[in-house]
């Protein structure tokens, strides 16, 4: 039918192929795989049993928009160059939505709201594990705490699991970063790997500062302005071996061609930790008063996955006409959307 279906490019990846496993369970016959690598999507697509179709498409090189017809909803989950392809979905008002973490990409899409408003389209981003869930749970401490003054995040990443090469090089490549801050009216440069700060998530362990997006997007998004997000590994060895090799400044060896690809390597041959993840926010108000909440799973690319799922009937069912949102600003009733997550996962655990 006319302006029905849904586009998933990249929707044969680790994350991908979990996406259209899902959808094309619940809108069968209307999901369109598409990619570079056509035999995969292929592929795919006879396991799925023909519910999804699949189709030959490099959004980094194609200008034609062909691809876009009778398409209501496109989700992304392949890192692009620019926002071209977003504006042309949202020139033909098609939903959107983008599970890239990467906050300058954000930025860059951030400035077509107008743009999304005037032709009714949708734009929904940060809709993984962090941006994501720690978006859900921020929001959910804000909203229990009237006078909350800052929020603190921490992530903690289990090494055992597998991704692909994009999301190990990111890791590398911001262990050396230095980044902006808000710290309230102000805003602050910090490095990487600093700040530590002690907390009980899985086990009580140190974590330290890291520039996930998150923390941007809150502060500019919520009425609290003072939001910080830390990382830790769940291995406490590794963890503080990194952050002594930050503190002495060798850490910028993270960012060596060489170096990262033997790490590669080393991380997707070699385990070295679990598959968990947990992400925590505390949030502080002006009475110096405390409220958590918590999330713990495991596999986290699988998380994406069901976190794009569950987002995808949150956008289209949405009141609002169009814009660009981040999934705190969309979702309605945040301790719900959570639950949902143990339809698809029964061992996550959830402490609002």
């Amino acid at each position: 039918m006319m302006n029905e279906n849904i586009l998933i490019i990249g929707g044969y990846g680790t994350v991908g192929s979990v996406i259209s496993r899902h959808l094309s369970e619940l809108f069968p016959n209307k999901i369109i795989v598409a990619g570079r690598d056509f035999p995969k999507a292929e592929r795919l697509a006879k396991e799925l049993n023909g519910r999804v179709s699949p189709v030959k498409f490099d959004v980094l090189t194609e200008k034609n928009s062909m691809i876009l017809a009778h398409i209501r909803l496109v989700i992304m989950c392949v890192d692009q160059k620019d926002t071209t392809f977003i504006e042309n979905c949202i020139s033909k008002g098609i939903h959107y939505i983008d599970i890239t973490a990467e906050n300058d990409f954000f930025k860059k899409v951030q400035l077509l709201h107008e743009k999304a408003l005037l032709n009714n389209a949708k734009v929904l981003l940060s809709v993984g594990l962090a941006p994501g869930i720690s978006n859900l749970l921020a929001q959910n401490v804000i909203n229990r705490s009237p006078n909350c003054t800052e929020v603190d995040l921490y992530v903690l990443l289990g090494l055992g699991e597998k991704h692909g090469d994009a999301a190990y090089k990111w890791t590398f490549g911001n262990i050396h970063s230095c980044y902006t801050v808000s710290t309230g009216p102000h805003s602050e440069q910090i490095k990487s790997f600093r700040r530590p700060q002690t907390t009980d998530l899985s086990g009580k362990r140190t974590f330290f500062s890291f520039n996930f997006s998150d923390q941007h997007i809150l502060s500019k998004t919520t009425k609290v302005k003072k939001v910080m997000t830390r990382l830790a590994f769940d291995s406490r060895f590794l963890t503080n071996f990194i952050a002594a090799l930050r503190m002495i400044g060798i850490t910028k060896i993270f960012n060596n061609p060489v170096i990262q690809k033997a790490l590669l390597f080393v991380f997707k041959n070699i385990s070295f930790g679990s598959n968990v993840f947990a992400v925590k926010a505390v949030a502080t108000t002006s009475e110096r008063k405390i409220r958590e909440s918590i999330l713990i799973g495991h596999n986290e690319s699988l998380m994406t996955a069901y976190m794009t799922v569950l987002s995808v009937s949150e956008l289209l069912d949405s009141p609002s006409k169009g814009g660009i949102f981040h999934i705190h600003e969309l979702v309605s009733d945040i301790p719900l959307f959570l639950e949902k997550l143990k339809e698809y996962d029964s061992s996550v655990t959830i402490q609002l």
